[in-house]
């Protein structure tokens, strides 16, 4: 009788431990889904300061459009992230799925979780992570096609344009991503390749794929003048401009965030996308302090020129992105000046030297300055392991991921716009540029209670010029096939 009940005590003390053991595990998914629920809602916000940091840029006649252009972003990378993208990085991580659905052999059975039709791609009360995750991912998707939509304003039309955007969000950056911003990416698991917050991932590659179309797409019509020097075009609100890169900033920190797995009942408690140990306090540290210092080297850099200061700002966050899971918050400080000081030079050269008319600084920004901060983990954090097979990272690994991203970057978006280049559907006719988008698009001006001025243009030697004679006698010369449509009268 004795043993019988101490058999049966046994038995109870057994169910009530896994009773116990069921309880902890649906808490700690509820806090993941309820984690990632707010870090999306808080990445909004980086679509929000995209779209007022674009419309700002924009002269007033083109306001509308470019606003639009991010709404629509939206709209178009969605539907195809979800069907298709979404597909790709869980099946591509290494190369191609050699175990079909049960690939890749880090996370068995990851593949076929992505389909469209997978149980884990709609309601279902025993997955309370896939949604949120995919959605961190979908917003990632969007910040790629926000990245390139800056650069090509005032003249790309928006058919070309949302077909660039699903291209690139919905099928490059997240290629690369399975190669090099997984737990089972052939970058990580056989060179240690190390992006914890996607400098190269995300910024960089998009900052390729849109130089690639900058090329086809030319310049504003009187960017340069006869002489091939650069005039600065005054976007209608700089303070608005300013205000969405604050809004982005903010929504930096739902971005950083949504790159870490939440694991609340294992030591340390998080882990980034490799699933190696780190904590939400050490990323969050080195974006404030990357802040800090982007200011500090944009500032400096740009001699204080309030739209260089501010995106020092961004390139210096971009600079330490891939190793804010390791980098000590002074070196994050120095590493972020130092991108900062890269952005506004590599700026200056793109318009300069290149003469390509990127209207807000992507490439140099998030292009440049992304492969930037991947060198950076080679040479700051060489020997840290990295991923599932503990691989250390090494200036070889980092360099063998930029080898294969800026392939992967930059020739689908030079392709993808010569194909529409040569079909006419790349860039709105002059007359519509001259005119103003929103006027073509809309039919009318959306300040209707100021009065119409006349637009302003700031000349390679600084002074600010009457734009109309300027942009007439551009129009001219590109109409007649004497220069190229960017290239106006000597100043």
């Amino acid at each position: 009788m004795t043993v019988s009940l101490f058999s049966s005590l046994l038995a109870d003390t057994a169910s009530d431990i896994k009773a116990l053991q069921d309880q902890l595990k649906l808490d700690s998914q509820i806090l993941a889904e309820t984690f990632y629920f707010w870090t999306v809602v808080v990445m909004w916000l980086i679509h929000a300061g995209f779209m007022a940091y674009e419309a700002g840029a924009a002269r007033r006649k083109n306001v509308m459009s470019t606003a639009m252009k991010n709404i629509l972003t939206i709209a178009v990378v969605t539907p195809t992230f979800y069907y298709f993208g979404w597909y790709v990085y869980g099946c591509m991580e290494e190369g191609w799925p050699k175990n079909g659905h049960m690939s890749p052999d880090a996370l068995p059975g990851f593949c076929g979780l992505t389909a469209p039709w997978s149980a884990a791609s709609g309601p279902n009360l025993q997955d309370h992570i896939s949604g949120v995750f995919f959605l961190a991912f979908l917003l990632f998707s969007w910040t790629t096609g926000s990245i390139m939509s800056g650069a090509l304003i005032e003249r790309i039309r928006l058919s070309a344009y949302l077909v660039l955007t699903a291209l690139l969000g919905s099928f490059v950056w997240i290629l690369d991503a399975a190669w090099g911003w997984s737990a089972g990416g052939w970058l990580t698991t056989r060179f240690g390749f190390h992006d914890a917050i996607a400098s190269g991932v995300v910024h960089g590659v998009a900052g390729l794929f849109t130089l690639g179309v900058l090329i086809n797409l030319g310049p504003r019509i009187g960017k340069y003048d006869f002489k091939g020097r650069a005039r600065t075009f005054r976007g209608h609100n700089q303070h608005l401009t300013l205000l969405g890169l604050m809004l982005i900033f903010t929504g930096f920190y739902g971005f950083y965030a949504a790159c870490l797995v939440i694991q609340s009942t294992v030591f340390p408690g998080w882990v980034n996308i490799y699933l190696s140990p780190t904590t939400l306090g050490a990323i969050a540290m080195v974006i404030t302090i990357g802040f800090a210092g982007g200011f500090t080297g944009g500032w400096f850099a740009s001699k204080g020129d309030p739209f260089w200061t501010l995106s020092g700002g961004l390139a210096g966050v971009i600079a330490v992105s891939a190793g804010a899971d390791v980098y000590h918050p002074s070196l994050a400080y120095l590493l972020s000046f130092s991108g900062a000081i890269v952005a506004v030079w590599a700026g200056k050269f793109i318009e300069q030297r290149l003469r390509l008319d990127d209207a807000v600084g992507a490439v140099a920004v998030h292009g440049v300055c992304g492969f930037y901060g991947v060198l950076l983990v080679g040479i700051f954090a060489g020997g840290y392991p990295t991923g599932i097979n503990n691989i250390e990272s090494s200036m070889g690994g980092q360099l063998m991921g930029i080898m294969a991203f800026i392939p992967l970057a930059f020739l689908p978006g030079y392709f993808a716009s010569l194909a529409l280049k040569k079909l006419n559907l790349l860039r709105v006719p002059p007359e519509v540029e001259l005119e103003g988008l929103d006027m073509a698009e809309f039919h009318q001006d959306f300040f209707p209670e100021f009065a119409s001025v006349r637009e302003r243009i700031v000349s390679p030697d600084g002074e600010i010029e009457d734009a109309v004679p300027i942009l007439i006698d551009a129009y001219d010369r590109s109409s007649y096939g004497k220069t190229p449509a960017g290239v106006g009268a000597e100043s």
